[in-house]
């Protein structure tokens, strides 16, 4: 008894140590926080494996804020993963826009980086915020296609959880722009 008892327990041991770190630690929470003016911070949870990149791919100083969170071993593009994180993206509006189909402010996307800046497959997250008197983006009409960006409806002032399953959770909230717009 006292034998059989020592062998689950050991393999009970051995099974844990074999499990990667970031399952046993949680998923990687990513939450982007609008609320406050100028450029959006990053927060990232139960991950030490990522980089964040603010160049001009997805940053142009007169117009817009942006970053890419790249989460190196998040949800890797070439390896094989029975859930794969599909790529998609939300468009929050400002509902005081003069033009509907151009009333984009925030837009967040989730993606794995297959054409730059790294090439690596690995998974990674991107923002843009409009600065304000700078226009807005296009809006996405009520139909788009697998892997378009969606009309996420107005900025949420709360934080919004807009994609989670047990490898990742990205929480965003923002602010609606100040007169001037």
């Amino acid at each position: 008894m006292k034998i059989t008892h020592w062998i689950l327990r050991s393999s009970a041991l051995a099974l844990v140590m074999l499990l990667p770190g970031r399952l046993m630690a949680g998923p990687t929470v990513v939450r982007i926080d609008g609320s406050e003016g100028g450029s959006p911070t990053v927060e990232v949870f139960n991950s030490e494996n990522y980089n964040l990149y603010i160049g001009p791919i997805v940053n142009n100083p007169a117009s817009d804020y942006g970053a890419l969170i790249n989460l190196l071993g998040v949800d890797n593009l070439y390896e094989v993963y029975p859930n794969q994180i599909p790529n998609q993206g939300w468009r929050f509006t400002d509902p005081k826009a003069p033009d509907p189909t151009h009333a984009a402010l925030y837009i967040v996307w989730i993606e794995h980086d297959d054409y730059g800046p790294l090439y690596s497959g690995d998974f990674r997250v991107g923002y843009n915020k409009h600065k304000p008197g700078t226009g807005w983006y296009g809006t996405p009409g009520p139909n788009p296609p697998p892997g378009a960006d969606v009309n996420a409806g107005p900025v949420p002032s709360r934080w919004v959880t807009l994609y989670s399953d047990l490898n990742l959770v990205l929480q965003f909230r923002g602010a609606e722009q100040k007169n001037g717009r």
